[in-house]
């Protein structure tokens, strides 16, 4: 008999965090949540739209509240308008095991550029990203992530280390994940692809 198929909850419970990665995590949240001094009490240990607009600011965007609430509204589970520590905890695990590129990631794209910025200045360096991405990853797949955030050269002209920004991060990542997208469409017209996205054996 087949083993029952486990809700997506209980695969969430599986989903590891490494200790670097929870560091990064939660130096991010402290970082996301106190940028609002209006909020309500009850939610000052909560990312609400006001913190999310003023980060989104810093780093050179110009978004609209609309935009802002939809970041939020893509991961608030209970609906309460903002992201408590929870909300954000499965954001991420949802986002780092997710195989189909159908969850949302407004919000995983703005943590992880923050995790890389661990001085919150608003640019990140190729070694900045090194940690991390070698953790998630490991060393056979560093070199083509480091490809997919800085192209194909890590230096400038000068030879100082390349700097991204905030937009420039989010350009680099949303054509991935359309190629990627590009590359599942291909693959569900193969013969020899089944219902689970994989291919027989």
């Amino acid at each position: 008999m087949d083993k029952l198929k486990e809700s997506p909850w209980e695969k969430l419970k599986t989903v590891e965090i490494k200790p670097i990665e929870q560091e990064c995590l939660d130096r991010v949240f402290q970082y996301l949540i106190d940028k609002d001094p209006t909020k309500p009490s009850n939610d000052k240990n909560k990312i609400g739209p006001g913190d999310l607009m003023k980060v989104l600011t810093f780093l050179g965007c110009k978004p609209l509240k609309s935009e802002v609430n939809l970041i939020i509204w893509e991961v608030d589970d209970d609906l309460d308008g903002y992201v408590s520590k929870d909300e954000y905890q499965t954001m991420y695990k949802r986002c780092i095991s997710d195989t189909t590129g159908l969850e949302p990631r407004k919000l995983f794209n703005l943590v992880q550029f923050l995790m890389y910025d661990k001085t919150f200045k608003g640019r990140v360096t190729v070694e900045e990203t090194l940690q991390i991405l070698f953790v998630r990853y490991g060393r056979e797949n560093l070199d083509n992530e480091i490809t997919a955030i800085f192209g194909e050269d890590e230096k400038n002209e000068d030879g100082s280390e390349k700097e991204i920004t905030y937009g420039e991060y989010v350009d680099k990542i949303n054509k991935r994940a359309l190629k990627d997208e590009e590359s599942r469409i291909k693959a569900r017209k193969r013969p020899d692809y089944n219902l689970n996205g994989a291919e027989e054996r």
